[in-house]
């Protein structure tokens, strides 16, 4: 994550002190920092895209699409060791 706003450092530190498993805190934990840093990466690339810029656009789709193998990779990694998947909507990031 590039810039962390102050409102995400709170949303971020509230998954860290809820009543859940530690495992769990991971699991949310990753996923908040992971979908602003995807989000931040498609706003990179819709702007590369209008500005013409293709050499760095395609920069930021390999980080866009690097960082969705390494989400991915967590998912099997959380089914593997607790035996469900992990849900987005599972989160309390809003």
């Amino acid at each position: 994550m590039k810039k962390r706003t102050i409102e995400n450092t709170r949303k971020l530190d509230r998954i860290f002190t809820q009543e859940q498993s530690e495992l769990h805190k991971l699991a949310e934990g990753f996923h908040f920092i992971t979908r602003i840093s995807l989000a931040e990466y498609a706003r990179e690339m819709e702007l590369m895209q209008a500005l013409g810029d293709h050499d760095q656009m395609i920069k930021e789709q390999i980080k866009h699409s690097t960082m969705q193998h390494v989400v991915a990779i967590f998912d099997e990694c959380y089914q593997r060791a607790t035996g469900k998947s992990w849900h987005a909507e599972e989160t309390s990031d809003e």
